[in-house]
């Protein structure tokens, strides 16, 4: 038998199941002529013609809207990140980098606002109630004599616990004004959700209220003060006393806020060629820091140059034009005070001193040759006119310490910056040798906190008010903060865990780098310090330990009052965590992620010393309320249902088993570095105690 031919082939275009296999032509038939010529005439079958869908343009389109939609909600989850490179995450890592991650200042969206526009009616809507909860919290202060600042300070010069603080636990009685960035907020919350702390609180006041120390004589009679003689103000300490006070101020003080001008300082006093009132008071502001910067906690030798410098101020003194008597009061107002207790003294003194600098003249950039600034440094020999270095570091000081001091307060910074602050930043030389590049580290600190403290006041006085940041006014204020850690340079930016050095005093430690991706320093310096020498990204020296862990607690802790009202008011809610936005969520667990951290790395890297061990006990006592406020809306949401744990997904509080024991735990690393610090700081004791 042949092939089927002819003078005309046929074919179809359905051919049979062989004839595709063989890839031959077939006739269409059944059986076909091929099969038949193969002998399988059995094996021809026909399979049916799939139908061809062309689908239509409004498929099409809406395919394209999804997927331009799950392409935004990625971005913004994981923003800057390979989508490729995270799918092969598994779901524990994506859901700790989607909580970590800064997000982007302008995320995709479909109005103005950053929101999406499905969404934001849900974030107006809760956005509004929390706002209103939170107003709750900022109560008008009672105008009560018996509970002011003042009269608590009669009784004792200093006194533990304060408005600010929150030690007092008087939270019916407030005798100044603080806002939802301050302890009073946070405690407030605790007592409205728990108001089975309501009698404890009403046991421990009368034994709060009060500073606590008043069973010890007061200064002037303690006899370890008689040798001083306070009363006459012109009095000096020996030279030996003096130096070691006054070397203990520029080893530990002075590196934080570099206004005085050391080299000058040190000359007017070893050669004693001056006696006058001005000179007087900035000599015993830095005796009275350096005593507190060598002492314990126990120490009171410190009041005595207090006191002494405080008799060479008063009034008249903010008409003076002369700078020992600004950068005195800078002192006074911006720091020693708070370690006093005394943030609304402290408070009302630095607004006046940083506007005796503005009227110095402090605040402007003055060309080449044109005349300096009209404040001096005036003796009795005449008058020096200003170095410009020295005007920039100390308005700069100033405004540091007015940013730092009133940051955690709930208050307005009342035009702390502006367009017209036009001086600049305080500058290192270009050409420096070893000796002059150690001096110059010692600039540092204050040329990126400069940058911090104007992101500061700029939180400080949206949340002055709004009780609350819309959130993607939140999530860009954090990325800018974010990117300024991490545009450090690596000697302020590597945080070493130097615990087991300062808890065994020994030379050898273990030390936790966290250096962050980025290496580029934002500030525009004549000396480039964004990659210094190996050694320094490493060893750091030890006059710049203290402050670069202050810096990096001061970060953690700017981050975490941004995003604490959003738990505060999702606690006053008694919302549960299924119930919140996506932007609630996201909020809140950073909120307890930056409080954990900061917690753990407070605990590892706090030096026994007393400016370290001041700063630390207040950064710990705001972050553990984190975990305090957590753990009692935990243990309140739970005993509103019938059943002590109720899993159900749309009833169960806030947080899990596992989060609950790990706020515990927080709680009790706190509490065991409260007990550590005690020789440190007079409120480590108390904030354990609370």
């Amino acid at each position: 038998m042949g092939r089927p031919g002819g003078p005309r082939r046929i074919s179809t275009s359905n051919a049979c199941v062989e004839c595709r296999r063989r890839k031959i032509r077939c006739d269409g038939l059944k059986p076909c002529g091929q099969c038949q010529w193969y002998q399988h005439p059995e094996a021809c079958a026909y399979s049916k013609p799939t139908q061809r869908v062309i689908p239509s343009r409004k498929l099409v389109d809406k395919l394209q809207n999804q997927v331009d939609q799950y392409h935004a909600i990625l971005s913004r989850l994981y923003p800057g990140k390979d989508f490729e490179a995270l799918v092969s995450l598994p779901r524990e890592e994506l859901i700790n980098l989607a909580v970590t991650s800064p997000t982007p200042a302008t995320p995709p969206s479909s109005n103005g606002d950053g929101l999406p526009q499905s969404m934001h009616g849900s974030s107006e809507s809760h956005g509004s109630m929390s706002g209103h909860s939170l107003d709750a919290l900022a109560d008008l202060p009672e105008h009560d004599a018996a509970f002011d600042e003042e009269r608590r300070h009669k009784v004792k010069l200093q006194g533990i616990s304060d408005d600010v603080n929150g030690l007092s636990l008087s939270m019916d009685r407030q005798s100044s004004y603080v806002g939802v960035s301050s302890i009073n907020a946070a405690l407030k919350v605790i007592f409205k959700t728990a108001p089975v702390a309501r009698p404890f609180v009403a046991q421990t006041y009368i034994e709060t209220a009060l500073p606590s120390r008043t069973n010890t004589p007061p200064p002037q009679q303690h006899p370890q003060h008689q040798h001083s003689r306070e009363g006459d103000l012109a009095y000096t300490p020996p030279p030996d006393i003096g130096h070691k006070l006054i070397d203990a101020y520029f080893a530990h003080i002075h590196v934080l806020m570099p206004m005085v001008d050391e080299d000058q300082f040190w000359h007017t006093w070893l050669y004693g060629e001056r006696r006058d009132s001005a000179w007087l008071a900035l000599l015993n502001m830095v005796l009275a820091l350096g005593s507190l910067a060598s002492g314990t906690a126990e120490s009171e030798d410190h009041i005595s140059y207090f006191k002494r410098a405080r008799g060479h101020l008063d009034l008249e003194t903010f008409g003076s034009g002369n700078l020992l008597v600004l950068q005195a009061l800078g002192l006074l107002s911006g720091y020693y005070l708070h370690w006093l207790n005394r943030p609304n003294e402290a408070n009302c003194l630095m607004g006046a001193t940083l506007r005796m600098a503005t009227a110095l003249g402090l605040h402007r950039e003055y060309n080449e040759g044109h005349s300096q600034a009209p404040g001096t440094i005036s003796g009795k020999d005449g008058t020096t006119e200003i170095p410009a270095d020295i005007r920039r570091r100390t308005w700069w000081s100033l405004f540091c310490l007015d940013a730092w001091g009133s940051t955690t307060t709930g208050r307005p910074s009342l035009g702390r910056t502006g367009p017209g602050i036009s001086v600049q930043s305080p500058r290192v030389p270009q050409q420096l040798n070893n000796a002059q590049y150690m001096a110059s580290l010692k600039l540092l600190p204050i040329i990126h906190n400069i940058t911090f403290c104007k992101l500061a006041t700029r939180i400080q006085d949206t949340l002055a008010v709004q009780t609350m940041l819309r959130f993607n006014e939140l999530f860009s204020l954090d990325a800018e903060l974010v990117k300024w850690h991490d545009d450090l340079p690596p000697i302020l930016r590597a945080v070493a865990d130097e615990n087991s050095m300062q808890r065994s005093g020994s030379n050898s430690y273990s030390k936790r780098l966290r250096t962050p991706s980025s290496a580029t320093s934002s500030m525009q310096n004549p000396f480039d310090f964004a990659q210094p020498p190996e050694r320094d990204a490493i060893n750091c020296p030890d006059f710049l330990k203290t402050p670069r862990a202050i810096m990096h607690w001061r970060y953690q802790n700017l981050r975490m009052l941004m995003h604490r009202p959003t738990l505060l008011a999702t606690t006053l809610r008694r919302a549960p965590y299924s119930s919140l936005t996506a932007e609630e969520k996201v909020a809140v667990a950073r909120c307890r992620l930056i409080a954990g951290q900061s917690i753990a790395d407070i605990d590892a890297t706090c030096a026994q010393e007393l400016i370290a061990g001041w700063n630390a006990v207040w950064m710990m006592f705001q972050a553990v309320m984190v975990p305090l406020v957590s753990l009692f809306a935990r243990l309140s949401a739970t005993s509103m249902y019938d059943s002590p744990i109720n899993n159900d997904s749309t009833t169960a509080p806030t947080g899990n088993d596992e989060d609950e024991d790990k706020w515990r735990a927080q709680i009790e690393q706190a509490m065991a570095f409260f007990d550590r610090m005690r020789p440190w700081s007079v409120a480590a004791k108390k904030s354990k105690d609370v």
